[in-house]
């Protein structure tokens, strides 16, 4: 997953203002964003139905290597068309398209089955932590395109080309690295398996949840997806400029992987999400004050390392609270409504960033922290009363010791 995920970085803060400097206006851009997130809706609840049918392992691997096809388009045209089905494909946007679609709820799932209820939050919170180093290695190599065009007098646009090769190598291992894992097959419920796939089961908790990631995927749409665009309008800088703090901002989550069982431990998941995803929306909201890139880029940070807290905890929630044999499936679901709010966004963004007032241009960021926000309070009003096994057995101890000591 994190060979996989590395090129994120490089696109996420790399590709807005590539387009941009080679004719593309903010709202193309944000389109091509869009259509990532709109092929990762379609796709991702067949296949995670399927991965919950056949096993998740197989699904997996060929998610990882369908990537390679969108790294060789991005390196090899500016048609648009090519550009669209590049996006569809995968690498563009955090949605991660068809690729992710495939990938995404079947390597949840699969984590998860290999995992006790005891030790699910450390491993979703050690996968965060691998999926940031590649999110920081993959930002930090936004520099190398100038240091090809000033060390190598590589072209403008040829710096670009050699990287999204370079991305399509990576692709191909994290597919190949995957092959040796063995996989724990869990056995599939009498109910799916007489021909009725949805999963009934756990119906209750995957709507709710559904509605909260809902308003994730828009936020992280306008607000995250086109963020080094902003930064390119207000400030005036560039990929290679952005880069570093990108990394910067994904290094230092690194700290929340031993925080975050501790965290639940202590305060419970719903009131975990609401205090971290919080404190996240207020930050991204404040971006808009900064004086200077560095400042904005700093808070950025922040705001970071406190939704990084958040992400595997709700990861972690919805995989402890539904049926084990309609994890994929209940991952597949709510990632879908995330990515419907997530490719509605980037279109939006696009458009407040093709204004000319600061007001326009910075417009994104206060929507996005207002989602955010909502999102968090609706965690915290539906799931407070709904803690998963684990923090249930341990609100059971507590009791038992509160009762014996009196």
């Amino acid at each position: 997953m994190g060979l996989n995920a590395l090129p994120l970085g490089f696109t996420l803060v790399a590709l807005p203002i590539y387009l941009n400097e080679i004719g593309f206006s903010s709202e193309t851009i944000g389109f091509i964003t869009s259509v990532s997130s709109i092929a990762n809706t379609v796709a991702i609840v067949p296949f995670a139905l399927a991965a919950d049918r056949y096993g998740r392992k197989h699904f997996t691997v060929w998610g990882f290597l369908s990537a390679t096809l969108a790294y060789v388009l991005l390196a090899s045209t500016h048609d648009l068309n090519l550009l669209l089905a590049a996006s569809a494909i995968g690498g563009v946007g955090l949605a991660g398209g068809f690729s992710a679609a495939v990938w995404t709820p079947a390597w949840t799932a699969l984590l998860s089955d290999k995992i006790s209820h005891e030790k699910r939050t450390s491993a979703f919170a050690w996968g965060q932590g691998i999926y940031t180093l590649a999110l920081t290695a993959g930002s930090a190599m936004s520099v190398l395109p100038s240091i090809f065009r000033s060390g190598f007098r590589t072209p403008y646009v040829a710096s670009f080309q050699y990287m999204f090769l370079i991305f399509a190598v990576f692709a191909i291992l994290s597919g190949l690295v995957l092959i040796p894992v063995q996989e724990r097959r869990v056995p599939f419920s009498a109910a799916i398996g007489s021909a009725k796939y949805f999963p009934r089961k756990s119906l209750g908790q995957i709507s709710k949840f559904s509605l909260t990631l809902g308003l994730v995927g828009f936020a992280s749409g306008i607000a995250l997806q086109l963020l080094s665009l902003w930064f390119k309008h207000v400030y005036g800088v560039n990929e290679a400029v952005l880069g570093p703090w990108w990394a910067a901002a994904e290094i230092t989550s690194l700290i929340v992987v031993p925080l975050i069982p501790r965290l639940t431990k202590s305060i419970g998941s719903a009131k975990s999400v609401l205090t971290t995803q919080g404190l996240s929306a207020i930050l991204l909201a404040s971006m808009v004050l900064a004086p200077t890139y560095q400042f904005a880029a700093f808070v950025y940070i922040i705001r970071n390392f406190f939704m990084n807290m958040s992400w595997p905890i709700q990861q972690s929630y919805l995989m402890g609270t539904v049926a084990a044999d309609e994890r994929a499936s209940a991952s597949a679901i709510t990632y879908a409504i995330w990515g419907i709010g997530s490719s509605i966004g980037p279109i939006f963004a696009g458009y407040f960033l093709n204004g000319v007032s600061y007001a326009s241009v910075s417009a994104p960021l206060i929507i996005g922290a207002v989602a955010y926000l909502a999102s968090a309070i609706a965690c915290f009003i539906l799931f407070r009363k709904m803690p998963p096994p684990e923090e249930d057995a341990g609100s059971r101890n507590r009791k038992m010791e509160q009762a014996s000591a009196k």
